[in-house]
């Protein structure tokens, strides 16, 4: 029996990508190619690919992420939230067949430290997919070594314990535990929140403001040489 995982993960500090990279190399090096960890992806590098995300390629989808700012996704998460969201919607359930388990890292002096970590949990969930682990929320300000060590054992454990017949099985629990508070987002599939993305400027957008500050420069050039020579 061989469980083919699929890691993606999203870091604003690189603390929790290379918490992921150590669990994967890990893994990589304990399984005895049970557990075989395909791929280790950054968020947005998934979201490319989402279409192949299915239980036809992988059995195990495992997210490390984090939270920033007022609990949107950390840089190079966004797109693969957005495609969530989406899927979520859908009544096809993509995710169908498929189990996960999210580890959710940051810090308590941030009231939305751990939105977006519950989003993507709630957002596997509604897709299709089987929670096989409840949600680890790692808080940076205490102790971290020994929750992520801890549910890199059990993640394995409960994957090879079932196999692929897991996904059949009823969820663990639901995405509310172990807490259930979230912000809203709606997000763009640009990977932002509506409203909130990089504005886009044509080239036509871009030469009227280069005319218009060219044009104030040299108004105010003008009238600095008048003053001088009043």
């Amino acid at each position: 029996m061989t469980v083919r995982v699929l890691a993606v993960y999203g870091s604003e500090t690189n603390q929790t990508y290379i918490a992921m990279k150590d669990m994967v190399e890990s893994w990589k090096a304990e399984s005895d190619q049970k557990f075989i960890v395909t791929e280790l992806l950054q968020g947005d590098d998934a979201a490319a690919k989402f279409s192949d995300i299915n239980s036809s390629n992988y059995d195990v989808l495992i997210i490390g992420v984090s939270s920033y700012g007022e609990g949107d996704a950390p840089g190079g998460f966004g797109k693969f939230l957005y495609q969530l969201q989406e899927a979520a919607k859908s009544d096809e359930k993509q995710l169908e067949g498929i189990q996960h388990a999210v580890l959710g890292f940051g810090s308590t002096i941030y009231e939305t430290y751990q939105n977006c970590p519950r989003l993507t949990d709630k957002y596997l969930g509604e897709a299709g997919s089987r929670r096989c682990l409840e949600r680890v929320e790692v808080d940076e300000m205490g102790e971290i070594e020994g929750q992520v060590d801890t549910w890199a054992k059990d993640i394995v454990a409960t994957c090879l314990k079932h196999g692929t017949e897991g996904a059949k099985l009823d969820p663990v629990c639901d995405w509310t535990a172990p807490k259930d508070e979230i912000l809203e987002k709606t997000l763009g599939s640009d990977g932002f929140e509506e409203g909130n993305g990089v504005p886009e400027m044509s080239p036509a957008k871009l030469t009227v403001i280069a005319v218009a500050v060219a044009g104030f420069s040299y108004y105010w050039y003008a009238n600095k040489m008048n003053s001088d020579t009043a």
